[in-house]
């Protein structure tokens, strides 16, 4: 998931470590959904018993979706073909399955799902990756796939973005994998399997729908893309490595004719929250950030970041912060501290609450430990 930062994922291991059933989307009915009258800020669980939840939208049905990225499974690349390599980076090996699912919540806290049997693996260290975000146009329902490829076990099932269909099946609509191999990034610091951190296909992390097209954030190298799903094209919006630097951007929002583009940093340094115009000709940095940022909405005319934990203290739980940014001063405030633990994504739900993942890194064996934290900031 967090694939840049996940250098210390050794650290945080050893710190706390379709079937019958699939449903498609129908009408959405009253909330039975408790209203708030304490003081705000306010953060309560909106759902348990997810696995590795990342991304999450809200459908034209008024109920959230959320990707799921599973426990990745017990087959090895080895065990796929023997001509598949085995240690690509410093997470290998990789193992794998169809653990993966995309989930649908309810108002009432009520969980379904809506695709099931969708790639998921894991690495050496724990880690899980596979479905990582949703985003629809109109009806339609889109799942990012983060990683894949031989080297993670699963040779016919690469970094893509898929169509949800009514029946829970799905269908690939862009392969992200062979764009990635055509277009190689301005920078890349290390390619030593031994030492880096690079993916072979790179980590497609997140994504947003805007009119008829998918915007996605490459987290490895920096890249930001534009897909249209009708056709499959993939076009570069920006290239982030472009002076040198490993900005490693993870999510992205929009207001108008402006995008804002969080960052986890680089090294472990500090994040950043960059702003571009509609043609990503370049970005300013007007938002004074600090940690590293996983989720990004604007809640009417105020921008609230996700932070998963502070720069300076890694991958430590209960350490997230939701926060907001002025857009007149660029000042960050928190508004809630230590509120969540490893979350990611964030959305505004129709009722006007914020939405994120919780536990989007399960230690649980087997999941389940994740959820959804609604918050009336």
């Amino acid at each position: 998931m967090f694939r840049i930062a996940l250098k210390s994922t050794a650290v945080l291991t050893g710190f706390v470590l379709a079937s019958s059933g699939v449903l498609h989307a129908d009408s959405f009915g009253p909330s039975s959904v408790t209203k708030h009258t304490c003081t705000r800020p306010s953060v309560t669980t909106y759902a348990t018993g997810l696995t590795n939840p990342r991304g999450l939208a809200f459908g034209p049905d008024g109920n959230l979706y959320v990707a799921e990225a599973g426990t990745g499974g017990r087959k090895t690349p080895a065990d796929i073909d023997p001509r598949c390599p085995v240690n690509v980076n410093i997470y290998s090996p990789y193992t794998a399955g169809y653990s993966g699912r995309v989930t649908r919540v309810r108002a009432n806290g009520t969980t379904q799902t809506v695709a099931a049997n969708l790639p998921s693996m894991t690495d050496a260290f724990g880690g899980s990756y596979g479905p990582t975000d949703v985003a629809f146009i109109g009806d339609k329902l889109y799942v990012l796939i983060e990683m894949g490829g031989c080297s993670h076990a699963l040779p016919d099932d690469l970094p893509a973005i898929l169509r949800v269909n009514r029946d829970g099946s799905t269908t690939k609509v862009a392969n992200l994998n062979a764009w990635h191999a055509a277009n190689p990034p301005h920078f890349i610091k290390d390619t030593d399997p031994t030492t880096t951190d690079q993916e072979p296909g790179g980590v497609f992390h997140s994504m947003i729908a805007v009119g008829k097209y998918l915007y996605v954030v490459e987290t490895n190298r920096g890249f930001l893309l534009r897909v249209d799903p009708s056709s499959g094209t993939i076009e570069q919006l920006y290239d982030m490595s472009f002076d040198n630097q490993e900005h490693n951007p993870i999510v992205m929002t929009r207001r108008g004719n402006e995008f804002q583009v969080g960052t986890f940093g680089e090294d472990g340094g500090k994040a950043e929250l960059a702003v571009f115009d509609k043609y990503f000709s370049g970005y300013s940095l007007p938002f004074r950030s600090r940690n590293p940022i996983v989720g990004l909405a604007w809640h009417g005319n105020r921008l609230y970041g996700v932070e998963i934990f502070p720069y300076d203290n890694q991958w430590t739980t209960d350490n997230a912060n939701l926060v907001r940014f002025d857009p007149r001063t660029g000042e960050r405030k928190v508004v809630l501290a230590g509120f969540a633990s490893l979350p990611n994504g964030l959305v505004t739900g129709p009722d006007g609450a914020l939405y994120t993942s919780n536990w989007g890194i399960s230690y649980k064996k087997g999941g389940g430990d994740g959820g959804i934290l609604r918050i009336v900031p």
